[in-house]
């Protein structure tokens, strides 16, 4: 079954999560953070006890599936609470840059996307998991006005901590992302750039559903013109 897929990738706390899952519900398509599966390899470090070396082993039997909002792994629901615990936090980045982990994960990303059409979101979407996306969203937005976001949802969920704190952490996270050795962050060739600094969550979604109809204004003119041949 050809399936449609909508690729968004951006750097931290651009709002990718939040407007590709109200994109999804909008078009009806299935959300997917890929962020989440990284969150579930690393649960099985955690519950493994794996080591560095030993990260591979946490993707060895790793078939998920994601069904209207939850997330199975091997047939069992794991609660997104238990994804967001401070012991997955901690290790999530480490565990996601091994090449290993990547690579079984790339491949389950796309098993998932071809079974139905879905909004995929994550940092090399795109790049890697779905070059060939129909269509392609990069979501940017200044540092400063990145971490004043983040620092107001941490407030709201009760967390201890500074404006300062988090605008060096998500400083940091920028470095990692656009650096690592493998799968780095970067625009794809093909991807509308939407700057989200001064623009409502409402305006985003706007733009990106504009952007769909202009693709299949171009797609259906092309088939058009194809068909005109013979």
């Amino acid at each position: 079954m050809k399936t449609r897929k909508i690729a968004i990738d951006g750097v931290a706390s651009s709002g990718k999560s939040t407007v590709g899952r109200i994109l999804a519900e909008r078009l009806n398509y299935e959300f997917i953070d890929s962020g989440l599966l990284y969150r579930l390899a690393t649960l099985n470090v955690v519950l493994k006890g794996l080591k560095k070396e030993e990260y591979p082993l946490a993707v060895s039997d790793f078939n998920v599936d994601i069904k209207e909002g939850k997330i199975f792994l091997n047939g069992n629901e794991v609660s997104l609470s238990k994804l967001r615990d401070k012991s997955i936090d901690v290790l999530v980045s480490p565990v996601s840059e091994d090449p290993a982990v990547r690579e079984v994960i790339t491949k389950e990303l796309q098993r998932i996307a071809d079974k139905s059409n879905v909004v995929m979101v994550g940092r090399d979407i795109g790049t890697v998991v779905l070059p060939n996306a129909f269509l392609k969203i990069f979501l940017t937005a200044t540092l400063e006005e990145r971490a004043s976001r983040r620092f107001k949802e941490l407030i709201l969920k009760g967390v201890d901590t500074t404006y300062q704190e988090v605008y060096e952490n998500l400083k940091m996270r920028d470095i990692i992302d656009s650096s690592r050795s493998v799968a780095p962050l970067t625009v794809p060739e093909d991807a509308y750039v939407i700057d989200t600094t001064n623009l409502t969550i409402d305006e985003v979604i706007t733009l990106i559903m504009e952007f769909i109809k202009g693709k299949e204004y171009a797609l259906r003119n092309s088939q058009n013109y194809s068909d005109s041949l013979f």
